[in-house]
């Protein structure tokens, strides 16, 4: 996202030459709306959860400001100079881009957790080079999620500018020099409605990557693009008043009626974008453009780039550092404040230097070109110091693990064999962590999920798109007797404890699932995949269920995952212990033996716990709760009102003893990540599994 400041809103305020005084001061208002809703919906103000768009505001306005520059250049010269515009690019986006990529680098060493270093270096390389959109698309990163966001996800909408401004000055060269204004017009016209057709069907069909997706957001751009084509100068006093105050219920209606739940871009991005053109098209001279006029707004509409790069870090970093149990509110606002003083020492000292060419060499003439490879050498230096800082950090985190368990001070585990008491397990491992002991070395926090049960299961679970699943059997193959694996990944979790049953105690294992769908029948709003493909799914279970005919069921999902509360008049509780009921009842169709697991506690990231500067096993105890958790006990009682027979089992003894739940017992890693147990530790404890189940 580019937000540039004073010296690019010289826009003439009426249809009269420019002069001075009559520069667009309600664009740098409008700017300080826009940053404003960005930074106050990231900091968790109530109410205002759509304050993302206030991104959406600053496409339109770049695009409005740059092309104007652009049609005024060829104006003024009958040319358009590339090596120019790119020049005026560097010095306005690198300086400050560069420097809080440096910054957010270091605070990472310092204080993150080593995964979340290494998923800051590699941002940081991608937002180097302008493709971050592309690199959290790839990732299948969904940008309304709370799980462990990268501290430059923000960077994306520089990437999407950066990337329309590749091809965007090209086309005005080549159009505006070879035919006319009125060529580029309808050029702008057709970049805008095939941007909002290509917007609206990739939205529909895959909401969390079209996000980022730059051709998805190029309408917003073009937006403004098309009213410098087609405007040069403001409305006339009669309409200013209306399309002003229709721009502004726009813009404040879209803040406050989207939310993480809005398919977007798509049309909804609509709403932000025509309400930023109207007040864009209506000027300063109304009253809605002298409120944005007023000098606080302007000052923060000359700092909103910074403010806006340096406000995402802020809002994640400074609630980390301070104690537990500071009220989000208290901890908010602080970060709000971190970020505005480090935006106005970076404007100062960072952004009005280049772009006034005050830094020598570099900043004068055609040299800060050479700004956009040293920002990116840079960039990748700092990244390399950060790992190599995290890697010193973990060897001698290790070094001093080694030497805890070498003294012999304490007591630990004996040897282990035959079936394991999973219970004295447990109850070892939180006493060792009271006693201090550290992560011991030999468990990889960065590799936690790399032996997990995707790998034993590959290739024989659904994913997104698919509403089947590939016939494959585990345990026993030649066995006569099969136990049937049904549900989603917290149901997949278990099988390599079943494939270790079934080949030791003389199983066939076949397995049905797909991945956040249950075999429940309740609706879950995920975004990567359609209600009606989770029901293929489960009506495709139920027909190889009713032809394997197995002898053993066993069912399980994630607890009340993706549940909308309210949906249909009733409760997200409702809903699931309804569904569970169903589901239980017609399984029992299929076999009288029938056995539903109930779901692990989640807990914080068990990576990043790991791998956390001075972690220790105590630091990484949890206690149990999550929606997971909390359903359980509706599970039970949903088996139960069934009356077919079928049995509940409690799994959370396997994790968490005494309402403690350790994340290391012995040199066993108990999760992988949030929600699903280890694959190291569910082979381990499958002889006591089965021992439990009686299998």
């Amino acid at each position: 996202m580019q937000t540039t400041a004073a010296p690019d809103t010289r826009v003439p305020a009426t249809g009269q030459p420019a002069r001075r005084g009559t520069w667009r001061t309600d664009i740098q208002g409008l700017r300080a709306i826009a940053v404003g809703l960005v930074v106050l919906a990231h900091a968790g103000v109530p109410r205002l959860d759509g304050g993302f768009i206030g991104v959406d505001v600053f496409f339109v306005i770049s695009g409005y400001l740059i092309t104007g520059l652009l049609l005024r250049e060829h104006e003024r010269t009958g040319r358009i100079s590339i090596a120019d515009f790119y020049v005026r690019r560097a010095r306005r986006i690198l300086p400050a881009a560069t420097v809080v990529i440096l910054a957010v680098l270091a605070a990472a060493a310092a204080l993150l957790p080593t995964t979340q270093v290494e998923q800051t270096t590699s941002d940081a390389r991608w937002s180097a080079v302008f493709l971050a959109n592309a690199h959290l698309a790839a990732q299948g990163t969904d940008y309304f999620s709370s799980s462990e966001p990268s501290l430059l996800q923000h960077y994306w909408s520089l990437a999407v500018e950066e990337q329309f401004y590749l091809v965007w000055p090209l086309l005005a060269m080549l159009v505006l020099t070879r035919l006319s204004r009125r060529a580029f017009t309808i050029a702008a016209a057709a970049v805008f409605a095939g941007s909002l057709a290509w917007s609206l069907l990739y939205t529909a069909s895959s909401p969390a990557a079209a996000y980022f997706n730059t051709p998805a957001r190029a309408y917003e751009l073009a937006a403004g693009a098309l009213l410098a084509c087609v405007l040069p100068a403001t409305l006339r006093a009669p309409w200013r008043a209306l399309t002003s105050l229709l721009g502004a219920i726009l813009i404040a209606v879209a803040a406050v009626a989207f939310d993480a739940g809005s398919a977007f871009p798509g049309w909804q991005a609509l709403v932000p974008t025509i309400g930023t053109v109207l007040l864009l098209a209506s000027g300063p001279r109304c009253l809605v453009g002298r409120l944005l006029s007023l000098r606080p707004l302007r000052w923060i509409g000359d700092v909103s780039f910074s403010l806006y790069l340096w406000h995402w870090p802020a809002i994640l970093l400074v609630p980390a550092i301070l104690p537990d149990g500071t009220p989000p509110l208290a901890s908010g606002a602080l970060a709000v404040g971190v970020a505005v003083a480090l935006s106005a020492v970076s404007y100062h000292l960072v952004e009005v230097p280049f772009h006034h060419r005050r830094v020598p060499f570099i900043s004068q003439g055609r040299r800060a070109l050479a700004l956009w490879p040293a920002s990116v050498a840079v960039v990748l230096v700092g990244a390399l110091a950060a790992t190599a800082l995290a890697d010193y950090r973990d060897q001698a985190a290790d070094r001093a693990a080694a030497a805890w368990f070498e003294s012999g001070e304490t007591s630990g585990f004996t040897q282990l064999g035959g079936t394991p008491d999973v219970a004295w397990e447990l109850e070892t491992a939180l006493r060792l962590a009271d006693e201090g002991a550290p992560i011991p070395p030999s468990i990889d926090g960065s590799a936690l999920t790399k032996d997990n049960w995707g790998a034993v299961g590959e290739g024989c679970f659904a994913t997104d798109g698919q509403t089947s699943a590939p016939e494959c059997v585990f345990g026993d193959e030649s066995a006569d007797r099969v136990i049937a694996l049904v549900g989603d990944s917290h149901a997949a979790m278990w099988l390599p404890a079943f494939d270790e049953i079934g080949r030791e105690r003389g199983y066939q294992v076949r397995m049905f699932a797909k991945l956040a769908c249950a075999h429940y029948a309740v609706y879950q709003a995920a975004k990567a995949m359609t209600q009606e493909e989770c029901d293929a799914f489960r009506s495709w279970t139920s027909a190889e269920l009713a032809e394997l005919r197995p002898d053993t069921i066993f069912t399980t999902a994630r607890g009340m995952l993706f549940l909308q509360d309210g949906r249909g008049g009733v409760s997200a509780r409702d809903q699931w212990s309804a569904a569970v009921e169903a589901s239980v009842a017609e399984l029992a169709g299929v076999t009288d033996d029938i056995r539903v697991l109930g779901d692990v506690p989640t807990r914080p990231g068990p990576a990043d716990c790991l791998t956390a500067p001075g972690a220790t096993q105590a630091s990484c105890i949890s206690a149990p709760g999550g929606l997971e958790y909390d359903s359980n006990a509706l599970t039970k009682a949903a088996v139960e009102a069934a009356y077919v027979g079928a049995e509940y089992i409690d799994v959370v003894g396997y994790a968490c003893l005494d309402g403690r739940c350790p994340l290391v017992v012995d040199e066993y890693p108990v999760y992988e990540d949030d929600s699903h147990l280890s694959t190291p530790w569910v082979r381990h404890i499958a002889p006591r599994v089965a021992d439990d189940w009686g299998l």
